[in-house]
């Protein structure tokens, strides 16, 4: 893999996230809420396995990547995304016994989530939508937080 196909380097890519402990209900609230439609994804899946699920959506979303140890997110957060879910307070989160089962969940949050593979075609419609934007006076900074 080039310098130029790498989206995180090797020591940020497998270097553990450090999951907050002491948050705001804010915080909570903006980066651990479920939508409907994540909730009905969500919903398709076992109910023991909906928690897991629901974790890993949500650490997609705020951090690009997969939580490796779900057992060492907050309890508030479990038993905030157990509330929505309709599922009962926890203090343990469930896991695939399996690593089939586990790499097929990953792969339908990510078909969920719209990611798809960075490839030859993937970079030819960044580069044309980046060239639409710049055109439109958009500037750089708001055009990488978009992209």
């Amino acid at each position: 893999m080039t310098a130029k196909e790498k989206f995180l380097s090797n020591r940020k890519r497998y270097h553990p996230i450090s999951l907050p402990q002491d948050f705001s209900d804010e915080e909570m609230a903006r980066d651990w809420t479920l939508s409907d439609g994540d909730i009905r994804e969500v919903g398709k899946y076992r109910r023991n396995s909906r928690l897991f699920m629901a974790i890993q959506l949500c650490a997609m979303r705020l951090y690009g990547r997969f939580l490796a140890e779900v057992s060492d997110l907050s309890p508030r957060i479990v038993n905030y995304l157990n509330n929505q879910l309709g599922l009962p307070p926890s203090l343990t989160v469930p896991t695939a016994d399996r690593e089939a089962t586990f790499s097929e969940q990953r792969k339908n949050i990510l078909r969920y989530l719209g990611f798809s593979k960075y490839d030859n075609e993937a970079q030819a419609k960044l580069q044309a939508w980046l060239g639409k934007q710049t055109r439109q006076d958009n500037l750089p900074v708001d055009l990488f937080l978009r992209a």
